[in-house]
């Protein structure tokens, strides 16, 4: 890691941290889909349940929960294998942050980060999505680099712009 007005370093996805990514940039998504057939089904069930339809309203309900945050990101994670686990290359600098993975590179500028957070294993980085997405969510892997390039890391990414704010750990 370099600290000559940009940092730069190379670190390594995993799977297990992809899978918790998937897991938490979903989760907003999957409580709307889960609460609107549980109302719909104690409605229906208060109403006198016409149609018989409270029952498999709430069996739904319970059971898209855990299929949609276990079974689907690991079944996304299966899909991506041969992406998850490649050396990843990062700059940080005034413009943004840089990401090459294989042949693509991607920059996301400072305006549009809104958050950084830090988890278990990687620092997340909520931002506005490319093509008018109202949020998205970006990881940077940190097994790979030490506690000083990590505090490092992690005071660059909060040092710019009003939004980054040192918001707690997740």
């Amino acid at each position: 890691m370099e600290d000559a007005g940009q940092l730069t370093f190379q670190t390594r996805s995993e799977p297990k941290l992809v899978k918790a990514l998937l897991r938490h940039t979903m989760f907003p998504i999957v409580a709307w889909v889960v609460a609107v057939p549980l109302v719909a089904a104690v409605l229906l069930y208060r109403a006198g349940n016409p149609g018989g339809w409270a029952l498999p309203l709430l069996v739904s309900s319970v059971f898209t929960l855990p299929y949609v945050l276990f079974a689907v990101p690991r079944l996304v994670v299966k899909r991506e294998a041969h992406k998850i686990g490649g050396p990843v290359a990062f700059r940080i600098d005034a413009v943004g942050v840089h990401t090459v993975h294989g042949f693509s590179t991607d920059t996301l500028p400072w305006s549009a980060i809104k958050t950084v957070r830090r988890t278990r294993g990687q620092v997340l980085l909520l931002h506005k999505g490319f093509a008018g997405a109202k949020r998205r969510m970006s990881s940077i892997p940190t097994a790979d680099l030490t506690p000083a390039e990590q505090a490092r890391l992690l005071a660059v990414l909060r040092s710019r712009g009003e939004a980054l704010t040192n918001v707690p750990a997740i």
